[in-house]
């Protein structure tokens, strides 16, 4: 017997404990069970076309990519147009399945539908010129961390899921290569950041610990971009966009950090807490822009108040640090979602008490 137990001792050690499946940062019956209200059950809904090939427009006319070309950005939308309506047709059916209550699995399993539709054509996987390779990631982010909310809806064929986790894990070795190459200033700014939200929410969709890892890699590098006084040097380059740009990189940043937290890994307190410096100097420069129109040395172009996208970020860290200055932010703009992001953050995250 004990040269049994030893055996099985041995094995255990050669084995390997296994490794705890990957969640999503949202704990979908959490939310129901908070902010869930009665839903019908969906129409019946065309998915749209797949999109292989990723050919964006570069609108920015200038060194310091801070002046949109009018004609250049218009010419970009248009192209992108298709790619954005499929994930906001994701997300939507994702968030719906998130707030039924009574659950209604039918908004999951037609999520997952499109998203097989797309897998199966290779959608995303064509040939990609640079505005196009943003607009992937962007676009991975946003499907993963959707797919992460419906994966476990009562019901789901197997099969179909294997097909999208494989695909979606395809996805984030496609933006993978970018982001290896240390000579792209992309490698280290807000694209980084984006980059690391996508494959480590990719990584959690298929359970593979390698992207999930990559992708926390990824935020690394820019949680240590931060400074001592909450700047991020790199986007203060983009002169009057400044604000608007550290917006744009706390925003995956705080999501990745909610990933991370939903798996056992702090990101918040890294670099000496870094992330909530950022978030620290984001907040106070929407109340006040000068101290980023002195550092980026030209006046703040951003919108104010801030809404959509560009507060999204803040119902996650607003229900985790109950910080009281964007209370009055988010009363104003809510509900508020990035797709992005996986569609409605404050039917994700929202704290129904701002105070």
């Amino acid at each position: 017997m004990a040269r049994l137990l030893a055996l099985a001792a041995a094995m255990v050690v050669a084995l390997g404990e296994p490794r705890p499946t990957l969640r999503g940062p949202v704990d979908v019956s959490a939310r129901r069970a908070a902010v869930g209200r009665p839903l019908a059950q969906p129409p019946p809904s065309p998915v749209p076309a797949p999109v292989r090939d990723l050919n964006g427009v570069s609108y920015y006319t200038d060194a310091h990519h801070a002046v949109a070309g009018p004609v250049l950005k218009q010419q970009n939308e248009q192209a992108v147009a298709p790619l954005r309506a499929f994930v906001a047709h994701v997300t939507a059916l994702a968030d719906d399945w998130m707030v039924s209550r009574p659950a209604r699995p039918a908004y999951a399993a037609q999520a997952v539908e499109a998203l097989a539709v797309w897998a199966r054509s290779g959608a995303l996987l064509g040939a990609a010129n640079r505005q196009g390779e943003y607009e992937r990631e962007w676009t991975l982010a946003g499907l993963a961390l959707a797919y992460l909310r419906v994966r476990g809806a009562p019901g789901l064929d197997q099969r179909t899921r294997a097909d999208i986790e494989a695909w979606l894990a395809r996805l984030a070795e496609a933006v993978r290569p970018n982001y290896d190459r240390a000579d792209r200033m992309s490698a280290a700014n807000n694209h980084a950041c984006w980059a690391g939200l996508a494959v480590a929410a990719a990584g959690a969709a298929a359970q593979n610990r390698t992207l999930f890892d990559w992708g926390l890699a990824r935020a690394r590098i820019g949680i240590a971009q931060i400074r001592p006084d909450g700047f991020l040097p790199l986007e203060l380059e983009r002169r009057a966009r400044a604000l608007h740009y550290h917006l744009f990189a706390l925003a995956p940043l705080v999501l990745t950090a909610e990933l991370a937290a939903a798996n056992g890994v702090d990101l918040y307190e890294e670099g000496n807490g870094a992330i909530r410096r950022l978030a620290d100097r984001v907040i106070a420069g929407l109340a006040d822009p000068a101290p980023f129109a002195a550092a980026a040395g030209a006046a703040q172009e951003t919108n104010r108040p801030p809404r959509g996208a560009d507060l999204a970020w803040a119902e996650p860290y607003f229900a985790r640090y109950h910080d009281r200055r964007l209370a009055p932010l988010l009363a104003a703009a809510r509900p508020l979602r990035d797709d992005r992001l996986g569609g409605d953050l404050t039917a994700a995250f929202g704290a129904p008490d701002l105070r």
